[in-house]
């Protein structure tokens, strides 16, 4: 177990003075106010860039730059210091390290900021100004919060990359892994809610950040990374508390103990993956949903052998072949174009045997894959309970997502199955005895 797992996954609670971690988040996702300090002088400096990202993403609060001129920084009016904020924020993020982060902590305290997010190592010091100021930590050692929210559209993180609005929220201590999430989650397509990056404190933990997703109606999903609590035991049962209402992903790891912890995490209906490019993927079933009804998958296309392959991989998933639905799979041929596509598709989604459904789809110089995506769309927009995905293949179009669903479009037959296999396993944990006894203790 890493020092970096332990901190992010703790289930300790803050220290005296401090509030709790559901409110304690809530201000700092959700600010109306935003204070920045650090350098910011010139591009580059990690002030100047944090400011310009706040003020690019269009936040829809006051934001305030501190720094020892008090001049505008991209335009935005500046303050020499937090004393002489015209209100308390109700976020600072420090961008500086060593004594000048503890500095702006304990100014912050005086002056009533409820939160901080401090983004450089500063050690043990600025922990202990947070704990004895009263303001809640994030960090040192993050790259910041992100909140897609229109109503908020907070960007107050290093990374360069924008995701696009989405119901998946993201938490991660390493600042790499936050930057390579986001990377990632872009790349495919898949929409993000909000994003943690937790850094080396130990005042944002599990339990906080669980009643924030729990109470954001646009989380549909959360990934965590790295994947290994302080407490294994605590921390599984606010797992299943969470995971009654939205599932949990967390990349597994190989050794003897991660076995054990696994299956602790399993139970309470975490979904463990191998990878970052697994819990994506599985990320972008789950966030749109509906669940699979069971296990009954219906392969329709025109790319014969992927479709062949993708039969046979989902068999190995446990998914099987609907007894009534006729062969499978249905291919069409490569020919076939989007009126036919998406007549069979439908003629499968309508079969009461048929629980998911997986169009394989291959570009050739003959069919125009945009104009099939689309007569998909319009098919399955129209089936809002079916559990469906889409793979396109041999095509340059740029594909992520189509219709109103925006049901996920994928590279690779493997990929797709492999998501679906992990929603079902996820929807039968949710139809088990173990979702029913936590439901009637909560209730």
């Amino acid at each position: 177990m890493t020092a970096m797992a332990t901190t992010m996954l703790s289930t300790a609670r803050p220290g005296p003075g401090l509030d709790t971690p559901a409110r304690g988040l809530r201000p700092l996702l959700a600010p109306r106010s935003v204070a920045v300090t650090g350098a910011m002088r010139r591009l580059g400096n990690a002030g100047h860039e944090l400011v310009r990202a706040l003020r690019d993403y269009r936040f829809r609060g006051r934001l305030y730059p501190v720094h020892d001129s008090g001049r505008p920084v991209c335009g935005v009016p500046g303050y020499r210091t937090i004393a002489d904020l015209p209100a308390p924020a109700d976020l600072l993020v420090v961008a500086a390290g060593g004594d000048d982060a503890v500095r702006a902590i304990r100014a912050a305290g005086r002056r009533g900021v409820g939160g901080a997010v401090v983004l450089s190592g500063a050690g043990r010091e600025v922990v202990m100004a947070a704990r004895q100021s009263g303001v809640y930590l994030i960090g040192p050692g993050s790259i910041g919060l992100l909140n897609t929210d229109p109503q908020v559209r907070l960007n107050a993180t290093l990374a360069r990359t924008r995701p696009s609005r989405g119901g998946l929220a993201l938490a991660s201590q390493s600042g790499a892994v936050g930057v390579a999430l986001l990377e990632h989650v872009s790349r495919n397509g898949c929409g993000v809610a909000s994003f943690v990056s937790a850094g080396e404190g130990r005042d944002l933990d599990f339990p906080g950040l669980a009643d924030y997703w729990r109470h954001d109606p646009r989380t549909r999903a959360v990934a965590l990374f790295p994947d290994r609590p302080d407490d294994l035991g605590q921390f599984a049962e606010q797992a299943r508390a969470l995971s009654l209402h939205t599932p949990i992903l967390m990349v597994g790891g190989g050794s003897a103990d991660s076995v054990v912890a696994g299956a602790r995490l399993a139970d309470a209906g975490v979904i463990l993956t191998t990878g970052l490019d697994e819990m994506v993927d599985a990320a972008r079933i789950l966030v749109g949903r509906p669940l699979p009804a069971g296990n009954r998958l219906a392969v329709v296309g025109n790319a014969g052998a992927l479709m062949t392959i993708a039969v046979e991989t989902a068999r190995a998933y446990g998914l099987t072949e609907p007894p009534g639905a006729g062969p499978a799979p249905v291919d069409l041929g490569p020919q076939a174009g989007p009126a036919a596509i998406a007549e069979a598709v439908d003629a499968v989604a309508g079969n009461s045997e048929v629980d998911i459904v997986l169009a394989v789809v291959v570009g050739t110089h003959t069919n125009c894959p945009t104009a099939i995506m689309n007569a998909l769309a319009d098919v399955l927009d129209q089936r809002p309970d079916l559990t469906a995905a889409v793979v396109l293949a041999g095509s340059a179009d740029d594909i992520h997502r189509t219709g109103i669903r925006e049901i996920p479009v994928y590279r690779q037959q493997d990929r797709a199955v492999r998501a679906l296999a992990h929603a079902h396993r996820y929807a039968v944990w949710r139809r088990g005895p173990g979702h029913v006894r936590s439901r009637r203790r909560r209730g």
